[in-house]
């Protein structure tokens, strides 16, 4: 960079790293390693905005970190190429580079690195309504989950006085329950194409209600992707453990955990009671496939199913399942 004139300098290819927390946004740009510190807010994104806007980005990357890189990722959207990561990733990435400290700032500085090294893919961000969503689906099931500590709870209570809360606090959670599934169908109800997703999804012998908005809000690449990428996405695909002479029992790994979990609840369903996927697990337990292997298949092949008919928005029949 020696002998530059300051704006020949700005004309080299960035790559930008962008750590977000609740307060703040600590950016390092790469290749001129410079550093910024702004507030997590609509003025601190527009200065570096106003910062980003005189460099030529080849790539902005900025970490998952549940709600807090959402504001920035959909203000840069339009203006600069930005990716969202992984946190996992990012770490490997860093340890593998040797990196084992962190620090706001060095995890902006591994992230930049990771941007010209990696290059992730570039998708943009959920809209709203989506996130929303989303939110609600979540919510719901951390009802749920409250719900089930507080009956286990009950089972083992001997106070009069505590039995007395507990039934009142499952009664309030129960309600809690009812009104977030209430708004998640009045969303769906209102818009057109969740609405149809919806009704294809709960076509599917197996897939109610609760598959069906989890499905919606976090998979929604549903209908975009073919039978490999969304066996992944969903955290079903089998991953290979070879070595040498070795050949271990593949196993699932990665993927999105809260579609797992629902798929492979509703897997237990289609296994009963969806006619071809009924066939297909007795087939594989036939064969000597475990129990909870047979299961996952079984999931995936939801997964993929439930793929097919959204892209090709046709409700499940048995007759055509047959050959999804």
């Amino acid at each position: 960079m020696q002998g530059k004139e300051a704006s020949e300098q700005e004309t080299i290819k960035s790559t930008v790293g962008i750590d977000a927390s609740k307060c703040w946004l600590d950016v390092h740009i790469s290749p001129a390693e410079e550093r910024l510190r702004v507030t997590n807010d609509d003025a601190g994104i527009r200065q570096l905005k106003h910062r980003l806007a005189r460099l030529d980005i080849a790539l902005v990357v900025v970490e998952a970190t549940g709600k807090w890189h959402r504001q920035v990722h959909r203000s840069l959207v339009a203006s600069v190429p930005i990716a969202v990561v992984d946190p996992y990733r990012v770490r490997m990435f860093a340890k593998a580079h040797g990196v084992l400290a962190k620090t706001d700032r060095l995890d902006a500085r591994v992230l930049a690195l990771f941007a010209a090294t990696m290059a992730p893919s570039i998708r943009a961000p959920a809209p709203q309504a989506m996130a929303e969503l989303a939110e609600l689906v979540v919510a719901r099931a951390s009802a749920v989950d409250a719900q089930t500590a507080l009956k286990n709870q009950l089972c083992t209570a001997e106070s009069k006085f505590l039995k007395h809360q507990l039934n009142h606090r499952i009664h309030r959670a129960a309600q809690d329950i009812a009104e977030l599934e209430s708004e998640l169908l009045r969303r769906i109800n209102a818009d057109g194409g969740l609405a149809r997703r919806y009704a294809i999804l709960t076509s599917i012998p197996g897939v109610a209600f609760v598959t069906a908005v989890t499905l919606l809000a976090c998979l929604a690449e549903l209908g975009r992707l073919n039978a490999k990428q969304v066996g992944m996405l969903a955290g079903l695909a089998p991953i290979a453990d070879q070595s040498g002479q070795r050949d271990s029992i593949r196993v699932i790994w990665g993927g999105r955990s809260a579609v797992r979990r629902i798929l492979y609840l509703a897997a237990l369903s289609a296994a009963r009671f969806n006619p071809s996927l009924k066939a297909f697990y007795q087939r594989l337990r036939v064969s000597g496939k475990p129990a909870k292997i047979a299961l996952i298949a079984v999931a995936r092949k939801l997964a993929v199913l439930a793929n097919t008919l959204v892209h090709q928005d046709r409700t499940w029949e048995p007759r055509l399942s047959e050959h999804t």
